[in-house]
């Protein structure tokens, strides 16, 4: 298992090389939920200053008609530069194949990949690898992991996407309630009469809510190691904790490589939760709601 994490500071690139980072993830132009938004001479100079490892570049939204021309001069652009794009929409995809260009396509959709049958049938149209969702419980995803043959990132730190929306849903509310707030930051969103709170903001391609607590796989990595990439998202993280988090998860790995892991990862785990105190594991051990079977069962009652 390789360590991945979205770059939060140029600055920081050699300090997070040190760390044994394999893969950097960068916003560009056409990013969604991205913590730096580079221009491709920038990002071609954090290719160049990682020599051998991993770039990709978040080209992860939802793209209208009108924006595909610029979108396609964008991909040529990136083309023998950066190793790797993550996308959702399949209108990337296909600008990719028709140009025959060389990037690995790493399907990120937020709530699609549930099972390993369907990744697998995408992989014959293109798809090379895959971010694994994560609104099911581990078990599944560990299943999802022996049923595919592409390799599969999983998240393994930091905040979750919980819904976004096109459309500028914070500019219309505060014309609406005529309440007084910028629509240029990031508020909290509290739901009335709960502790439960979330992060919202609005760009140019519409409105994001992400969870206020991280999600945290420090001491899981003796069933996380099956997967290809570990990910490490520091969107809404600031410079320092996003440092000291890459540096022990990296030091966590370490130790799983030399057997020293177990011991190891009960004096990071204290070191974790001084550094944030909203840690979550997330949907990793809820059980899915529905699955497939019960789904066919209550098709059946409804056709009786």
């Amino acid at each position: 298992m390789k360590l991945a994490l979205q770059l939060n500071k140029i600055e920081y690139l050699y300090d997070y090389l040190s760390m044994g980072v394999e893969l950097f993830v960068v916003g560009g132009e056409y990013s969604m939920q991205a913590v730096l938004k580079l221009s491709v001479e920038e990002i071609k100079q954090v290719k160049e200053k990682c020599n051998h490892k991993k770039v990709y570049v978040l080209v992860n939204g939802l793209y209208d008609q009108y924006e595909m021309e610029g979108l396609s001069l964008y991909l040529k652009e990136l083309n023998g530069i950066i190793d790797g794009l993550l996308f959702q929409d399949f209108g990337v995809l296909q600008i990719v194949k028709e140009n025959k260009y060389s990037f690995d396509m790493m399907y990120t959709p937020e709530t699609l990949n549930t099972n390993g049958l369907s990744i697998n049938a995408l992989s014959k149209y293109g798809v090379t690898s895959a971010f694994v969702s994560g609104v099911i419980p581990l078990e599944e995803q560990l299943i999802i992991k022996e049923q595919c043959s592409i390799p599969l990132m999983i998240k393994g730190h930091g905040i979750e996407y919980l819904a976004s929306s096109k459309r500028k849903l914070l500019s219309t509310y505060k014309d609406a309630s005529s309440k007084d707030f910028s629509t240029n930051q990031t508020l909290i969103m509290k739901p009335r009469d709960s502790d439960f709170k979330c992060y919202i903001y609005e760009d140019q391609r519409g409105t994001h809510v992400l969870s206020y607590d991280r999600l945290y796989t420090l001491d899981l990595f003796n069933t996380l190691k099956v997967f290809d990439y570990l990910y490490i998202e520091t969107l809404m993280m600031n410079e320092n904790e996003a440092v000291e988090v890459v540096s022990l998860y990296s030091d966590a790995l370490k130790g799983l490589e030399n057997g020293r892991y177990n011991k190891e990862v009960k004096e990071f785990l204290p070191l974790l939760k001084k550094l944030n105190s909203s840690l979550t594991r997330g949907f990793l051990f809820d059980q899915s709601v529905y699955k497939l079977e019960d789904m066919r069962k209550i098709d059946n009652e409804r056709n009786q």
